[in-house]
């Protein structure tokens, strides 16, 4: 089993190099799709944007998740995390955290 520290630790990569920790970011993708929020969820799958017929698997709009609480937020990225792929699905974890020493990202915190 993961621990809840390095589930931390891969939480606070991932939202740094996906969106630089920044809950508002949105990036637009070149088959329409959109990538919101700090962990740059995609809304192919995700989340429903303006596309009707996404599956909208984490039963929310893409814009809650530009929301600076980020609750919804992290209960999405968890179920995105259960799928097959886990944290591989974001391009962000696979180029910068996967296999890496993430244990500088917490060095000094009270966890």
């Amino acid at each position: 089993a993961v621990s809840a520290l390095v589930r931390t630790t891969q939480r606070i990569c991932l939202a740094y190099f996906a969106s630089g920790f920044n809950t508002g970011a949105v990036d637009h993708e070149a088959d329409g799709s959109t990538n919101s929020g700090i962990f740059q969820i995609n809304s192919r799958k995700w989340c429903k944007n303006l596309n009707p017929n996404v599956p909208n698997l984490c039963q929310m709009y893409c814009s809650d998740l530009l929301n600076p609480n980020l609750k919804d937020t992290v209960i999405c990225a968890m179920k995105i995390t259960q799928d097959p792929q886990g944290l591989g699905s974001w391009e962000a974890w696979r180029h910068h955290c996967q296999g890496k020493d993430l244990s500088d990202w917490v060095d000094g915190c009270e966890l």
